[in-house]
């Protein structure tokens, strides 16, 4: 096959080095944020799966204003400063609340609460019972490490971008080949510099999407600070107001009481409106005075760019042109931003494009493996010292175990949510504190394991055995197994039925690469005074001759005669 034009060896050798040393740099960091961002990419399954009081029908006349009225009366909501509304849906069927509310010694407090549809039933979401959902979609950009970890994994995301660019230029030249040369025997080195390749080659534009989307979220305020302070004097509401001028809406802030139309209503004029469309979210201002308005967040959950913001003052239902950013009216700023946003979270296209992104997730992970096998086997040579190999092997065993120890550790959260009781005081911190604390066991014991192999299996089977128990828990605690909801709760059966595929993939390959060498990776160091030395030829010993106890006294005897 025709190979393609390729870079000069001086630059081809600097992009290379530069390529290696971004890749081992992130790998690790990378992995995590690529693993837990696939699953949070279900969020709304996990969700449903992980609080049974979220698995209900969604009603078809639920009063928003009924329900509101009910949170007022126990935060005591300041309603007219803002108030957040996600009506119930069919990915979230309890209706969410965040607002503001007057605390005792007249400061203003934020509240958030989940308000069940059915028997209106409030639950403060700023403690909640269960956050197996929050502390996945927060690993993923690493919210877990205070003040730095949504920067560090926007700089991650950006080294991601450099390598992705780099790797695509040093091996342009033989891309072609490698692609459909692909070979699975050899030399380990060539094995997975292949795999690398390949894998590379077929998630090269998610990956792009994700290095660009990854560091514009991570690094978004970071970039608009020069902004801010050169464009417009430190005012950050006029950079919003330019990206979304609903940002820069006022209101009076004493204006009359003033019975406007019901909010349950005015939803269903936006639905009326546009019948191909679902309200996400509602933002209101004033709430009950004269100049109260709502900013109607609207999707089809299908298109890229079919989401806007509607506008509507509520005392009459008359839309607010100058604040309304309509799909088809949208400002260029808004529908990148847009763009940006559902390119990132897959939130077009349906489950099967979230599937295929859930799975080219996982390739990433594997590509990432390789790269890191690839940088430790091209150092298992005699161009390093003893010290240099052990360093190598050291960190490539440190960086497996993090990675490889997350699918057993991630079974094990799903697992606690189920195990530890829902009543428990501070539930959450528990079933958290078994995924971080277990997940840093599992990552220790690893290290004492003999070889890279073993390391694999052991974590297969560790994960296989804990997701065989995950759909097991499910419908033991809750009663609702996979087969007797799946028309009824589709997301909690696909949870259940994805954990239990899993345990049987894992399983299998364990039982395929069963036989793992005894061997170690560790490098062995070779005595320097041993070089040279030529070995002493072996002089055969001869055995004494052995004669028993009636022998010789008869000899004895035969000399005495």
């Amino acid at each position: 096959m025709k190979k393609l034009k390729g870079l000069g060896n001086r630059s081809y050798n600097v992009l290379f080095h530069t390529h290696t040393v971004a890749g081992i740099v992130i790998s690790f960091a990378l992995f995590v944020i690529f693993y837990a961002g696939a699953f949070s990419l279900f969020r709304a399954e996990v969700a449903q799966w992980e609080n049974p009081h979220m698995r209900q029908p969604v009603p078809e006349n639920f009063d928003l204003d009924q329900a509101l009225l009910k949170v007022d009366s126990i935060y005591e909501l300041n309603l007219h400063e803002f108030t957040n509304v996600s009506p119930p849906s069919a990915e979230s069927p309890v209706m969410y609340v965040y607002g503001a509310f007057n605390d005792t010694d007249s400061t203003t407090e934020r509240m958030a609460a989940y308000v069940n549809p059915v028997d209106m039933r409030v639950e403060d979401v700023k403690e909640p019972r269960t956050t197996l959902n929050a502390t996945i979609y927060h690993l993923h950009y690493f919210r877990q490490i205070p003040v730095i970890g949504l920067y560090l994994s926007g700089l991650v995301a950006l080294f991601f971008l450099f390598a992705i660019v780099t790797g695509l230029l040093i091996h342009w030249r033989n891309l072609l080949t490698k692609f459909y040369a692909f070979v699975k025997e050899g030399k380990w080195k060539m094995i997975w510099t292949n795999a690398h390749t390949v894998l590379g080659v077929i998630g090269l534009p998610f990956q792009l999407i994700y290095a660009v989307t990854g560091a514009f979220f991570g690094l978004l305020s970071l970039i608009l600070l020069p902004t801010v302070f050169l464009l417009y004097d430190g005012d950050t509401e006029k950079v919003f107001s330019k990206i979304n001028p609903s940002a820069s809406l006022t209101v009076e802030e004493n204006a009359p009481e003033y019975e406007h139309y019901s909010l349950t209503e005015l939803a269903q004029q936006v639905e009326q409106q546009y019948p191909n469309f679902h309200i996400r979210n509602i933002r209101l201002r004033n709430y009950g005075q004269e100049d109260a308005i709502a900013l109607w967040n609207i999707d089809d959950h299908e298109g890229i760019h079919a989401s806007g913001v509607l506008a509507m003052r509520m005392k009459d239902g008359k839309v607010l042109e100058e604040y309304s950013m309509l799909p088809e009216e949208r400002t260029y700023s808004y529908s990148v931003i847009n763009f940006i946003t559902k390119l990132h979270f897959g939130s077009f296209g349906g489950m099967t494009l979230r599937i295929i992104y859930f799975v080219l997730s996982l390739i990433t992970c594997f590509m990432i493996i390789s790269g890191v096998l690839i940088w430790r086997t091209a150092r298992d040579n005699n161009k390093y010292t003893f010290k240099q190999k052990l360093f190598h092997h050291r960190v490539t065993k440190w960086y497996l175990a993090i990675c490889l120890s997350m699918f057993p550790a991630f079974a094990l959260i799903f697992l606690a949510n189920k195990l530890v009781p829902m009543d428990l005081i501070g539930r959450a911190n528990w079933v958290n504190g078994i995924f971080f604390i277990g997940w840093l066991l599992l990552t220790l014991v690893g290290l004492r394991w003999k070889n890279y192999a073993q390391l694999n299996r052991n974590y297969l089977f560790l994960g296989g055995i804990l997701s065989l128990g995950i759909p097991l828990a499910n419908g033991i605690v809750t009663g609702d197994w996979f087969w007797q909801v799946w028309n009824t709760f589709p997301r909690v059966a696909y949870v259940d039925v994805f954990w239990l595929g899993a345990s049987l993939v894992s399983l299998y390959l364990v039982g395929w690469v069963l036989n793992v060498p005894n061997h170690s990776d560790k490098p062995e160091e070779k005595s320097s005074q041993a070089k040279g030395r030529v070995k002493a030829p072996s002089v055969p010993r001869l055995k004494p001759k052995v004669t028993s106890p009636q022998l010789a006294i008869s000899k004895v005897n035969r000399n005495l005669n």
